[in-house]
């Protein structure tokens, strides 16, 4: 019984090491999603920037400060549809990342319990063997004893 629950007990370390795993995974791609929402937020800001420079430009009339204001728009409305495209696909990676984790989450608990009622079991087969030892000393003992006692009664 013993053997078993050792190796039961590295299968579970291999459980706890693979649930480890996608752990680091999930962090990585919940981080590479992050980065990119990011990303985003700043373009959707220099959007809004060169949107109020456009304005300023249009309201003084200068005609080269709102074409480059409108360019740089421009440039940044196209970075973000690009990086909303890279930030679905990334997001799409995370989810597939969560999904593996929280199956290895699952098995690695189903693990550890089969671990703890193999345990359990191991301790409780010990403590019958144990007792059965006691048992069987003491009735040894109690025979040795009654036998003595017969012979010194027969010596009498």
């Amino acid at each position: 019984m013993q053997a078993r629950l050792t190796k039961l007990k590295r299968l579970a370390a291999l459980y706890g090491v693979v649930e480890r795993m996608h752990s680091v995974e999930l962090q990585r791609t919940a981080a590479a999603v992050h980065e990119v929402e990011q990303a985003v937020a700043m373009q959707q800001s220099v959007a809004r920037s060169a949107r109020f420079d456009s304005r300023e430009a249009l309201m003084t009339g200068d005609r080269l400060s709102w074409s480059l204001a409108k360019t740089q728009r421009e440039t940044a409305e196209w970075r973000q549809e690009r990086l909303e495209q890279i930030r679905l696909e990334r997001q799409e990676l995370s989810d597939v990342a969560k999904e593996q984790y929280a199956a290895s989450r699952v098995k690695s608990e189903q693990m550890k319990s089969v671990v703890d009622g193999v345990t359990v079991r191991a301790e409780a087969e010990q403590g019958r063997r144990m007792q059965a030892a006691t048992d069987d000393r003491f009735l040894s003992r109690r025979l040795w004893v009654g036998a003595r006692h017969e012979a010194r009664k027969s010596s009498r």
